[in-house]
């Protein structure tokens, strides 16, 4: 039990790095990224290969629920990797892989007898996983403001040409740009698989809970937010100022969906 625990740990933080590369190469071609990214489904195909295999040769015939959807999201993954070797399609690689991604997390967090020993172990797991992304994330956002509010600053500071110790400090006004735009590619990703594994978690300890929940609600207008940001930015609509201050009026959706996970209007309650 405790190395399929560390098995089943393995494949999603591998599944979740792959797709997160995945996101950045889709955004912005890299070929450094791109191969990252295609190494770790590799790396998450023979994962779920030598664990199906391992599983095999314990209980054959394998013909739980379990072993279906787990041999369905080890089929998904082939046929994306083997289409994208044959045909270059990055985004129905990402997409196909975000579908079993969530088919992957909810079979081995929650398909299995509800209630034994294993499944109340895994749902722990799940929500540190869970909780870790969306922190990382949070992490992320709060950077990207940061670097908001210092584009804002220095540009303030050029446009009155104050030349002081402030500007000087500051690195040139791109730089911040690049800065506070890529820390939202990093938190966007890592936001929705986080969404991805707390609805997973919730189906499964919380039935019932509305959509509109505050919880769910404050997560969803976070990642609408900051997934505005990037629409803006790639189109090209938006650049400079006022990106800047939509990056930072984004982060009080952030401060908002924390302020909700602790005052107890939610079924999402901090300890």
């Amino acid at each position: 039990m405790f190395t399929e625990r560390w098995i089943i740990d393995f494949i999603i933080y591998l599944y979740a790095l792959s797709l997160l590369f995945s996101f950045s190469d889709l955004l912005y071609p890299n070929r450094r990224a791109n191969r990252l990214a295609l190494g770790l489904l590799v790396a998450v195909w023979l994962s779920q290969s030598l664990f199906f295999a391992f599983r095999l040769s314990s209980w054959f015939p394998a013909l739980t629920s379990f072993d279906a959807l787990f041999f369905y999201s080890w089929v998904l993954i082939t046929l994306t990797l083997v289409i994208n070797a044959v045909y270059r399609m990055d985004l129905f690689v990402f997409s196909a892989n975000l579908i079993s991604f969530a088919v992957m997390a909810i079979n081995l967090f929650v398909a299995r007898d509800s209630g034994s020993p294993v499944s109340e172990i895994l749902l722990s797991e799940l929500v540190f996983i869970h909780v870790t992304m969306a922190f990382v994330a949070y992490a992320a956002f709060s950077l990207s403001a940061v670097f908001a509010a210092f584009y804002l600053i220095g540009n303030f500071l050029l446009k009155r040409k104050k030349w002081n110790r402030v500007l000087r400090l500051l690195p040139s006004l791109d730089r911040l740009h690049s800065f506070f735009h890529r820390w939202v590619m990093i938190g966007v990703p890592l936001m929705l698989l986080s969404m991805i594994l707390g609805l997973v978690w919730l189906h499964q300890r919380v039935p019932g809970t509305p959509w509109y929940d505050p919880k769910i609600a404050g997560s969803l207008l976070v990642l609408t937010a900051y997934s505005l940001h990037l629409y803006f930015r790639l189109s090209g609509r938006w650049r400079g100022r006022r990106l800047a201050w939509w990056n930072l009026l984004s982060f009080f959706t952030v401060l908002l969906n924390m302020w909700i996970s602790g005052t107890g209007v939610s079924f999402h309650r901090w300890l």
